[in-house]
């Protein structure tokens, strides 16, 4: 009646989550070196790596897929700057209106 999880892919998922913790923390553990360091190089190429690392834990947490999650971070990102910034979306959208009306008019 009910699916009840094996216990050990339970196992496996507690053990994926550590690993991927273990490897977050690594990574940032990088990140906070490199910062005090004078290389900027490094401190850039740790934050970058730092930063995949934490949007694929996110979307593995999340039991979604890297994609999934990335286009919702990027509606998260263009909600936030609506709120933040009405006045550049509504102009933005006027353009965009603007451009399709004209696309509309010229195919008649």
């Amino acid at each position: 009646m009910f699916n009840r999880p094996n216990r050990r892919d339970v196992d496996e998922g507690v053990q994926d989550i550590q690993n991927d913790v273990h490897q977050l923390a690594d990574s940032l553990e990088g990140v906070l070196k490199s910062l005090g360091s004078d290389a900027k190089d490094e401190a850039d190429a740790a934050r970058r790596k730092a930063q995949a690392l934490l949007k694929e834990t996110r979307a593995r947490m999340n039991g979604r897929t890297p994609a999934y999650q990335a286009a919702r971070d990027a509606v998260d990102c263009a909600g936030t700057f609506v709120k933040d910034k009405p006045l550049y979306a509504l102009g933005a959208v006027a353009a965009v209106g603007i451009f399709l009306g004209a696309l509309i008019s010229t195919r008649r």
